[in-house]
């Protein structure tokens, strides 16, 4: 029987072997990277003419990765990528090279650590959905009551994660990035909710904002059980009636829903929902390595902490 409240209880030494994961290490995390990396896999090619590049293509994306992960700029990043490698690389260039990659192949590296930690850790949990904004460094004029004013730009992280009840972490399944006005409902039914990529059978928790027939039905179209909030009014139709009748879990919700958001606040303690990118693609990407940088720790911290060694067996209640 599951706990009330999943891995609420640990056993003593647990937060120390948390701790113990290292996730600050440069050079830890840099050879992690280039491990989960399928080098077959990156989109873009080096041209056959010209100067040979000083990094793999391994290195670019590592070095990509990087730039997100310790939430450092681009000048930093040269002489970072210089301690690391012993190549030296103009900060233009770590641009020129982040901006290469695409938002697809991002989403599926985030996914090809997800199965890693999966293959290694543990695969049972269930699945959540949510959607945050951050807020860009440029501004934009718009008007206001007669007058011109000056806002931040805003963009989008969608996410779907995975909660593992064993370990009691949390690893991004899929991850999708849009300007900052975009509805999150349809998102889940296009991009998060990918069949290949989900465990049939399992719950996939969310909030009121995704209520509704179209993501109900996608749910249980790709095999999971849709247990999102209805919203606080009369329904009238007799689909949605049957499925808070019958299929909404409440307690289930209580216990998971909200285990999502512990994504978010790191994101936000680390950078305060923040990116510096100009570009709308670049944009995407930082957003988007987010999800690569919430894998990477939960891979690591699965790792030091045993695996199940350090968690409280289920009590009975």
């Amino acid at each position: 029987m599951a706990l009330k409240y999943p891995n609420k209880r640990k056993r003593t030494g647990y937060w120390k072997r948390y701790e113990r994961a290292s996730i600050k290490d440069y050079l830890l995390v840099w050879n992690t990277i280039l491990l989960l990396i399928n080098e077959k896999e990156i989109p873009f090619c080096k041209a056959k003419s010209g100067r040979k590049p000083k990094l793999t293509k391994k290195e670019c994306v590592a070095i990509s990765v990087m730039y997100v992960y310790f939430d450092i700029d681009f000048r930093e990043l040269e002489y970072l990528t210089a301690l690391l490698t012993g190549k030296h690389l103009d900060h233009t260039n770590c641009v020129r090279w982040f901006g290469k990659l695409t938002l697809p192949y991002v989403d599926q590296l985030v996914f090809a650590v997800h199965q890693r930690i999966l293959m290694e850790v543990s695969s049972q949990g269930d699945y959540i959905a949510d959607a945050s904004t951050l807020t860009c460094d440029r501004l934009v004029a718009r008007e206001q009551l007669g007058e011109m004013v000056f806002e931040h730009v805003t963009w989008k992280m969608h996410l779907l994660v995975m909660y593992l009840w064993h370990v009691g972490l949390i690893s991004v399944v899929s991850i999708f990035a849009t300007p900052g006005n975009a509805s999150e409902s349809p998102i889940l039914r296009q991009r998060l909710l990918q069949k290949e990529r989900l465990i049939e059978g399992r719950k996939c928790h969310a909030d009121k904002g995704f209520f509704g027939k179209k993501n109900i039905a996608k749910c249980k179209r790709v095999g999971l059980q849709a247990n999102i909030v209805p919203k606080e009014q009369e329904y009238s139709d007799g689909y949605l009636k049957r499925y808070i009748r019958r299929d909404y879990d409440n307690e289930a919700r209580k216990k998971n829903r909200g285990l999502i958001e512990g994504v978010f606040g790191g994101f936000e303690t680390e950078t305060d929902m923040k990116i510096r990118c100009r570009k709308p693609h670049h944009r995407d990407l930082a957003v988007a390595l987010f999800g690569v940088k919430q894998n990477i720790r939960t891979y690591l911290r699965a790792i030091a902490l045993m695996i199940f060694d350090y968690f409280a067996p289920t009590p009975a209640f």
